[in-house]
């Protein structure tokens, strides 16, 4: 703007004498023109003005359509290779153990090892997804949790294998933790929860389809043997196609574009604006240009929250990561950011770390040969006697099959989270997010109590399966309330390190069954059921 001066503010006359009127009168259009280039006029600004449109307004100008949906089938196929890539090891733990030669104690470890890689690096790959973009941690993640878990089939010795289940867990950290934010920023607000929710009812879906697929491939009886000690049966089939939404969903990811709120928060305006432009193109067929946009605000950040740093050192890197998680950490966020990491830490120790040992107790009710009906601590404690005697008879052979009960409960269980993300929605609509949060938690407190004195098997099996689906369901609520909870450029930061935490849970759940079960089989359901009434409590305090 040019500065303000009385010149600009004064009105050239016209000199109107007949002698002279067309020198006049072109002398002043002169005149006039040239204040109008130095000065600019009101008028002039207002034509060459560009109008900034907010990223919510553009969404909801262009609608919901094609792209929405196709991100939500990518992203509901990179949730559910993770899904598969940790709960589908409480198949394979039980498939493999004549081959390992395992105890209780090796299974949980077995099982925990995803999780362990997991935590180790989701906070990395959050990172990454607010400097570097969410698609771009998305693709090589996944690709490289496809090429990990495609060899560990392949590996004979099980501490080798564990380790490499580390190592997929280091990869698929970066779908675990991210998904929910890339997806949920292709979404207006009013979308946002209900399409989270939808999102998640592929992990209903990952849950059906792990325990389907294994029933065919294990099935299947054949061995081929590579070495003397060595055989590939068909449990390590089973990987690949745990492994095989990913590939997909990797596939995609190659054509997808980057989220538009993230580089808008990154201040890169023109890659955000062909970002939108290719979700207009796919959604209307025709360019932003026809609606009238030609440019989009940028998320305005607080001072203290923007850091810069050149520096490619160690130190800086890490100290540049401290300085952009510190916000967090900080008010507004610190508090309602610790509750949500202490929830979900709750949450996924009680659906996923028992839920790693489901088939396996299950397995061992349909094995139950007691005619009287007995509760689920007793058949436990019951085929542990069982096998302390199989163990002392050094002539048995070891039996690794899985019944064809264990399979339908399994599919069960998937079915009911299926069943939940179906409904769950429509309750929210209704009832709010909190409050369903709430009740969801109060139900499965209710359900692993009731376990405690439950003779019939079938109510036994009801009960189990509602305790384990409602603190489940209740994560990707939790995640969407997250990305509410903190801005734009803290998101993949504040959801990593949540699902981080998340995941913690999962290990210990895991192993505190492996060590407990079998001796203290009431103390550690009890032990569950407080959890997820704690989680509970402290869901009352969150402004969600």
């Amino acid at each position: 703007m040019p500065p303000h001066n009385n010149f600009c503010d004064t009105q050239l006359p016209v000199e109107l004498n007949f002698s002279g009127v067309n020198t006049a009168i072109e002398v002043d259009v002169n005149s006039n023109t040239q204040r109008n280039q130095a000065c600019g006029t009101k008028n002039g600004s207002q034509d060459t003005k560009v109008i900034q449109h907010d990223y919510e307004t553009v969404l909801n100008i262009i609608g919901f359509g094609t792209t929405q949906w196709i991100m939500l089938v990518i992203c509901g196929l990179l949730l559910m290779m993770v899904i598969n890539e940790t709960m589908g090891m409480s198949i394979i733990t039980i498939a493999s153990q004549c081959d390992f030669a395992t105890t209780s104690v090796d299974k949980a470890i077995m099982g925990a090892a995803s999780f362990i890689g997991i935590a180790l690096c989701s906070y990395v790959w959050g990172y990454l997804s607010d400097t570097l973009g969410r698609r771009y941690v998305l693709l090589y993640s996944t690709l490289g949790g496809c090429i990990c878990s495609a060899i560990s089939m392949f590996i004979p010795n099980f501490w080798l294998y564990v380790f490499m289940r580390v190592v997929v867990g280091l990869f698929i950290a970066g779908p675990s933790s991210t998904t929910y934010a890339f997806l949920g920023e292709f979404y207006t607000t009013r979308h946002c929860a209900i399409v989270m929710n939808y999102a998640s009812l592929f992990v209903g879906i990952a849950m059906v389809y792990v325990p389907a697929i294994a029933w065919l491939v294990l099935s299947m009886d054949w061995s081929i043997s590579i070495t003397e000690s060595y055989a590939f049966r068909p449990w390590r089939l089973l990987t690949f196609f745990n492994l095989l939404p990913g590939l997909i969903a990797a596939a995609a990811l190659f054509v997808l574009p980057e989220s538009p709120k993230l580089l808008l928060s990154l201040h890169k305006k023109e890659e955000a604006l062909a970002s939108v432009n290719w979700i207009c193109k796919r959604n209307t067929g025709k360019d932003l240009d026809q609606f009238g946009v030609k440019e989009i605000k940028v998320e305005r950040l607080v001072e203290s929250e923007i850091t810069v740093s050149s520096s490619k050192s160690c130190f800086s890197t890490m100290k540049q990561i401290w300085q952009e998680t510190r916000p967090l950490l900080q008010r507004p966020y610190v508090l309602n950011f610790s509750i949500c990491c202490i929830i979900m830490c709750g949450l996924f120790f009680s659906s996923s770390g028992m839920g790693l040992w489901f088939t396996e107790i299950q397995n061992r009710v349909s094995l139950n040969t007691n005619e009287n009906q007995l509760s689920i601590c007793e058949i436990i404690d019951a085929t542990l006697t069982l096998n302390d005697k199989e163990n002392f008879n050094s002539t048995k052979l070891c039996d690794d099959t899985i019944s064809d009960k264990s399979y339908i409960d399994s599919i069960s269980l998937g079915m009911c989270f299926v069943l939940g993300y179906l409904l769950i929605g429509g309750i929210i609509k209704i009832f709010g997010r909190k409050a369903t949060i709430i009740g969801s938690m109060l139900v499965s407190t209710t359900c692993c109590v009731a376990l405690f004195w439950l003779l019939n098997p079938i109510a036994i099996v009801v009960c189990f399966i509602i305790f384990l689906t409602m603190p489940g369901l209740c994560v990707s609520l939790l995640g969407s309330a997250v990305v509410d909870l903190v801005p734009t450029h803290l998101r993949g930061k504040a959801v990593c390190i949540c699902f981080l935490l998340g995941r913690t849970g999962s290990i210990f759940g895991s192993n505190i069954i492996g060590v407990l079960m079998e001796s203290y089989c009431h103390l550690t359901f009890g032990f569950f059921a407080g959890c997820v009434l704690l989680c509970m409590l402290l869901t009352l305090s969150l402004p969600i």
